[in-house]
């Protein structure tokens, strides 16, 4: 029942709506087992004080059939979603299959595919600016590679999601609803080098970020002027950039 909380995203660019382009990327090294047969909630940013249907932002790994999430909702019945899965060799997700490198398991503490330094992989979301979870507007990065196009052609719709540039509370490793809810098992699941950008990163720039698997300092990458968030976690838990945001 241990998360990251960043505790005031006031004024510092990342109180993100439907039609803004982003990007969030951090390093993780799972300590869940591969039987949990639930979501493992991985970074949330929802309304402060907000439910689950209060301008939410998601990103989950289902460890029931080893996908990755994402999910922008303003309501119940408004909603943007796709996914990733890991385990096909099949046509349409072997992108993804050979990014993980996980196999034909799935992703836990005994099976983490295709890693960096100490075993950390970094996983990275970017944004367009449109309101679409269509693969033309969304994209997902494991480690340095894409994981091609998500399972949905035109995105997974309900609803027209309307979302406000309200101050957000922010998690990593717990949903942002329900904060501090356990995230995984009894083995540690720990995070490294949260990032997030006011801007689409490119293919390029993740490779960038992505060192072949050595994190770099963020405010020295070649777009750092879109870096709104950085936290590196040696530290005292401060953000390095942006502003007001501290953990």
């Amino acid at each position: 029942a241990q998360a990251v909380y960043v505790a005031d995203s006031n004024s510092s660019g990342v109180e993100w709506d439907d039609d803004d382009d982003f990007s969030i990327s951090f390093w993780i090294k799972p300590g869940w087992s591969n039987a949990l047969n639930t979501n493992v909630h991985l970074f949330g940013s929802t309304d402060v004080n907000g439910g689950v249907n209060q301008d939410t932002f998601r990103i989950w790994y289902a460890e029931s059939n080893n996908r990755i999430n994402v999910q922008w909702r303003s309501g119940g019945s408004h909603r943007r979603f796709n996914f990733w899965l890991f385990h096909s060799t099949a046509s349409a997700y072997v992108t993804a299959y050979n990014a993980a490198g996980l196999g034909s398991s799935y992703w836990s503490a005994s099976n983490r595919g295709n890693v960096g330094d100490d075993d950390f992989t970094m996983i990275t979301i970017t944004k367009g600016a449109s309101n679409s979870a269509a693969p033309s507007n969304l994209s997902l990065y494991w480690n340095g590679a894409s994981c091609g196009n998500a399972y949905y052609s035109g995105g997974h719709n309900t609803g027209t999601p309307a979302m406000s540039n309200n101050d957000k509370q922010i998690f990593l490793g717990s949903s942002s609803w329900s904060p501090y809810q356990q995230s995984g098992n009894s083995s540690e699941t720990l995070y490294d080098g949260l990032t997030m950008w006011n801007t689409k990163l490119t293919a390029a720039e993740v490779t960038e970020l992505w060192n072949g698997g050595t994190p770099i300092d963020a405010t020295t990458h070649s777009n750092a002027t879109e870096l709104k968030g950085y936290w590196e976690f040696e530290g005292n838990g401060n953000a390095t950039v942006g502003e007001n945001m501290t953990i």
